[in-house]
């Protein structure tokens, strides 16, 4: 099987962007099933239009613009692939790939990536996101020969915007590769305790919530609240904002360095308020480090599995989280083990690879 995947960006994944992470992944194990795999994208900037990015197994083609060398690359591209998949939401570079599937009689499909949730559509640019959503993007949607959904949730938030005609849901992983089993954590009291988020300093992720729910839970001053993420204008707020509390902004993480953060955190929490169960989150159930995550982050279906704490996005939510997570400390290595096997299950991208190539199966059986 020829996969082509078209994205925003060089499937790097030490970059914040979770597309670059899922191709990294993706492509990655579906190559080391069989499948040909291909990846062009459009970034920002490129050595050279077309420059060649050797990846784990794939090669990435890299365009900083739509002009004729992205057009000739794409369209070659696609007549090469059997199936062509696009990722993301309001996004008028996908809209011309699908031109381009239609005029060579081949397949697409596309992943969501959380990009119809409703909160996001109340985000900044809401009137042109609703004017493209009806005038473009619900037949884009309509005409895909497949739309992936990362949850169940999000099914829901597909289904209130659009009616696609096949829909599958396959959830994000992480490369089990990059994080070994390691030997049960020692959860003694500290005389410090580190409570740690990682990701995005942005408004969705819903950290001004947390940041007032740490303060309640900081009332001895004996926490600390580190968030590791790209800096950001929303993130030099907080810090400004809660200066000398207990709140640290530690900077992007990746690699071995994101490995001995989470390692090094007490318990981590992941706060958004919309979320399709993030790859920070996985990774921080692979490392074994206890969890707390709002049910907004599209966890409820995986909570009779035993392996985080579940609470609301607000910060009542968040702080009654960490309350009845520092409560039920007994339970942490317990808690951490039933995390490692949700992802050696589940959560790991031989396993994403394994399903989603058996989707583009059935969709190319479907259109032959």
């Amino acid at each position: 099987m020829k996969v082509l995947h078209f994205i925003l960006g060089k499937a790097n994944k030490d970059r914040a962007n979770g597309v670059n992470q899922v191709i990294a992944g993706l492509a990655k194990y579906c190559t080391r099933q069989g499948a040909e795999v291909r990846v062009i994208g459009k970034a920002e900037s490129v050595a050279c239009q077309g420059e060649l990015i050797q990846r784990d197994g794939f090669t990435v083609e890299a365009y900083s613009g739509w002009g004729p060398p992205l057009r000739s690359a794409l369209a070659e591209g696609i007549k090469w692939a059997d199936i062509v998949h696009l990722h993301g939401m309001y996004s008028p570079w996908n809209l011309l790939v699908a031109r381009i599937c239609k005029k060579y009689g081949r397949p697409y499909v596309i992943t969501l990536h959380d990009g119809l949730a409703p909160e996001r559509a109340r985000s900044r640019g809401q009137f042109k996101k609703k004017v493209f959503h009806a005038v473009l993007q619900r037949r884009h949607l309509a005409r895909a020969a497949g739309v992936h959904v990362l949850t169940e949730e999000e099914a829901t938030d597909l289904f209130s915007v659009a009616q696609p005609r096949s829909v599958f849901c396959i959830p994000n992983g992480i490369d089990l590769e990059d994080y070994p089993l390691l030997e049960k954590r020692d959860n003694a009291s500290a005389a410090v305790i580190n409570i740690g988020y990682l990701g995005r300093l942005s408004a969705e992720k819903n950290l001004e919530a947390l940041c007032l729910a740490f303060l309640k839970v900081n009332s001895a001053g004996n926490m600390r609240l580190k968030l590791a993420g790209p800096t950001s204008a929303y993130g030099d707020e907080l810090l400004h904002r809660y200066a000398g509390k207990g709140i640290e902004l530690v900077g992007p993480k990746f690699g071995a360095d994101k490995f001995d953060f989470i390692r090094s955190m007490d318990l981590f929490v992941h706060p958004s308020s919309c979320d399709v169960f993030s790859i920070s989150a996985m990774e921080v159930l692979a490392v074994g480090t206890p969890l707390v995550i709002t049910r907004t982050s599209n966890a409820s279906y995986f909570y009779d599995r035993g392996a985080f704490f579940m609470c609301e996005p607000t910060t009542f939510g968040l702080e009654r989280g960490l309350r009845m997570a520092f409560k039920r400390q007994a339970d942490w290595q317990a808690m951490a083990s039933k995390g490692r096997l949700l992802i050696e299950e589940l959560f790991n991208w031989q396993t994403a690879a394994n399903d989603i190539l058996e989707a583009y199966n059935s969709i190319l059986a479907e259109n032959s």
